[in-house]
């Protein structure tokens, strides 16, 4: 039997569909009326995820890094009036639990489908503060948010906060990254690099 794409390929391509999943899952939730139910499922998903992969502590530190990032930088959008979220949070100057989940869910990729960044942190940064942006604008299209600011205004300095959190994320996930374990989830470990 021929092996078509290597365990880190197999792992990548399931990191990026369980972020993915997650993504549609926590915003679609939120603005559907069910930001609690979307917080739950999205949790599961980062679950799913840590029991996968091969040193979930290390990779625990990191997603747990993230969350406390986005509670702050998200705190910063809210009090500032970038952002307003109509559903789903305890307390008016903090962001709802689903988007939280979203940073969790987000560092999952950056050992991963996003492991290719290792290093290079200038395109990292160009990739957050446009990636970024438009998934936050995406999230409002959606119904899950709204910006308080106009368009162009929320979009840059969602933008300029999301290349430095990539830079710092970034630096992070090579602090936390396993030394000896090769980043393959725990299924895909076995498997042989492809034949060509």
């Amino acid at each position: 039997m021929t092996i078509l794409f290597s365990g880190q390929t197999w792992t990548s391509l399931l990191n990026y569909a369980l972020f993915q999943a997650g993504w549609f899952v926590c915003v679609l939730g939120a603005a559907a009326g069910y930001p609690w139910l979307a917080t739950a499922v999205g949790l599961l998903l980062v679950l799913v995820h840590l029991a996968l992969v091969r040193n979930a502590a290390r990779e625990s530190l990191l997603l747990l890094t993230s969350l406390l990032l986005g509670l702050v930088v998200d705190s910063i959008h809210i009090l500032t009036g970038i952002l307003v979220f109509p559903v789903g949070s305890i307390h008016p100057g903090l962001p709802p639990a689903w988007i939280l989940v979203l940073w969790l869910q987000f560092a999952m990729t950056l050992h991963y489908s996003l492991g290719w960044l290792t290093g290079r942190y200038f395109l990292g940064v160009l990739l957050g503060s446009a990636s970024g942006a438009l998934a936050y604008w995406a999230g409002v299209r959606f119904g899950a948010a709204a910006f308080g600011v106009e368009l162009v205004h929320s979009l840059v300095q969602i933008g300029l906060s999301w290349g430095l959190t990539m830079l710092i994320l970034l630096k992070i996930s090579m602090l936390t990254a396993p030394k000896k374990i090769a980043l393959t989830y725990r299924c895909f470990q076995a498997l042989p690099p492809p034949p060509f």
